[in-house]
């Protein structure tokens, strides 16, 4: 059975482990109230280049096509900067790991501390590596979709490919893929030509198109990357609020054990002395 010096010990260590996870859980809430501003901020511009992909169509999908469709696919792997986020960045892992393996020759641009470390400890150098803030602000996560696009229109990539956690609440991350390049090419023009006039294109159409193309790239892109980040958060908050709750159950019951092994030393000794009294009473 463990001492009293043992059990205080234990209790220490015990709450200052509930205090560092209350210190990240604070943090996490922060981070997560962040991405949620930016990402309903962000919400009527992607709204916005979806309604233009619906309009558009199939005519959005012929203004960047690959410029070699022989090459190997690009992959850009959205992971997290930490670990101490539950199962989060294990899912994420074996989700990639599975897609790579199956994908054969292939490019590989990585972002995220805890992503990269991954990869370089199976002995992997990603094409590009980039650290994204836990809170990232569209300029922060401009520099990765560039580097994708230069690797697409330089023609050493014929595709560009999503790979992130998708977030669906702050309890359910689900590891996804999605196709970003090159644009889908089903379906055709839409908008009712036969009921409303052809659009005036200025200044011209083949230029409109591509701008709207380009901005519905960036809208797609932008969107995972905060759910990304989004889901990361609401890992790391969920994990730690157990932890913090975890810790204050063992507390307590440490505490408990202190008070109970406390008293019963004390009852030994006032047993004790009282005895040694008697005897030399007699």
């Amino acid at each position: 059975m463990a001492s009293l010096r043992e059990l205080r010990k234990h209790l220490a260590s015990v709450e200052m482990t509930g205090q560092m996870a209350g210190a990240m859980k604070t943090a996490a809430a922060v981070k997560f109230s962040r991405v949620s501003a930016v990402m309903e901020t962000f919400s009527a511009y992607a709204s916005a280049c979806s309604a233009l992909r619906e309009r558009f169509g199939a005519a959005l999908g012929t203004v960047l096509p690959p410029s070699d469709p022989g090459a190997p696919p690009c992959y850009v792997l959205l992971g997290a900067n930490r670990g101490l986020c539950g199962g989060y960045n294990i899912e994420l892992y074996d989700y990639a790991d599975r897609i790579l393996s199956e994908a054969g020759d292939r490019i590989l641009i990585a972002a995220g501390r805890h992503a990269v470390s991954h990869f370089r400890e199976r002995g992997e150098e990603p094409e590009a590596v980039f650290d994204l803030p836990d809170a990232p602000e569209p300029s922060d996560a401009e520099p990765i979709l560039d580097a994708a696009l230069d690797l697409y229109r330089e023609g050493r990539a014929s595709s560009v490919i999503l790979i992130w956690q998708r977030f669906v609440n702050t309890l359910t991350q689900v590891p996804s893929s999605f196709v970003l390049l090159p644009l889908d090419k089903t379906g055709g023009e839409t908008g009712g030509r036969d009921t409303a006039p052809e659009p005036l294109y200025l200044p011209d159409r083949e230029t409109v198109l591509r701008s709207a193309a380009e901005a519905c790239v960036r809208a797609e892109f932008l969107t995972r990357v905060f759910e990304a980040s989004a889901g990361h958060q609401a890992a790391t908050l969920t994990t730690m609020r157990s932890a913090c709750d975890n810790a204050e159950e063992t507390a307590a019951a440490l505490t408990a054990d202190i008070s109970h092994k406390r008293q019963s030393e004390v009852t030994s000794s006032v047993i004790e002395t009282s005895g040694g009294n008697a005897r030399r009473e007699e």
